[in-house]
């Protein structure tokens, strides 16, 4: 295994059974740029890769930061819904984009049984259109959907922060999903709402993001205009 990789111990808390799981060291990766919707490339192993926790015994899966904190309901779910179907199999050591892939969408299948918030499956659709971005897939418009739909649902229901965003830098996020997936209109009425927002004007980079985003809008309606 790489040596910026290195095993953690520890119990599964739906099956009770000792696991390990894959993560990476700190000196393994460095940020070297990011995109509009804050995914990140990395210099090195990209930890995006091992976020998903998956246990070889019972198959639940989740996201590392949320792996433990099932709740005594939650575990009877997976016992009930998921393990009766799972095919034991290791998700530690290194990880390709097909195996990271195959390891969300099992947070998925949990994560959906759990009936996890909104914010939470947006941030796993998030990750899985990045991956499948730096695959150049065309599988990443489809989980960017995936991911306004969820973002959006957030917005309308859950308190803030979500998925670790404050109000102004989740409505940037859903109007640059609408702007990547074509939907003009409803981008500009979100990158609105930021430029408008007092919370908002607090983060001058937000802003500046905003406005660079809502400039790209009209040079591609202008030139759109100018080809018919």
């Amino acid at each position: 295994m790489d040596d910026r990789l290195y095993n953690k111990k520890l119990e599964c808390p739906v099956c009770s059974n000792k696991i390990e799981v894959t993560q990476v060291k700190k000196m393994g990766y460095r940020i070297a740029s990011r995109d509009t919707d804050f995914c990140v490339y990395y210099e090195g192993i990209n930890p995006i890769l091992y976020e998903p926790w998956v246990c070889e015994f019972c198959g639940y899966a989740a996201l590392e930061e949320d792996f433990e904190g099932i709740s005594e309901k939650g575990k009877d779910i997976i016992k009930k819904n998921v393990t009766p179907h799972w095919r034991a199999r290791s998700f530690t050591g290194e990880r390709d984009y097909q195996k990271a892939i195959e390891a969300y969408k099992l947070v998925i299948v949990s994560s959906k049984y759990l009936q996890a918030k909104s914010s939470t499956l947006a941030k796993i659709s998030m990750r899985m259109a990045w991956i499948y971005r730096l695959e150049n897939d065309p599988k990443e418009m489809d989980y960017l959907a995936f991911a306004l739909k969820y973002y959006a649902d957030a917005y309308e229901k859950e308190s803030f922060p979500i998925a670790k965003m404050d109000e102004s830098t989740c409505m940037y996020m859903i109007g640059e999903l609408n702007r990547r997936l074509g939907n003009i209109d409803e981008a500009v009425k979100w990158f609105s709402k930021v430029l408008n927002s007092p919370e908002a004007r607090k983060k001058p980079t937000l802003i500046e993001s905003t406005r660079e985003q809502y400039q790209l809008i009209k040079e591609e309606l202008n030139k759109t205009r100018s080809q018919t």
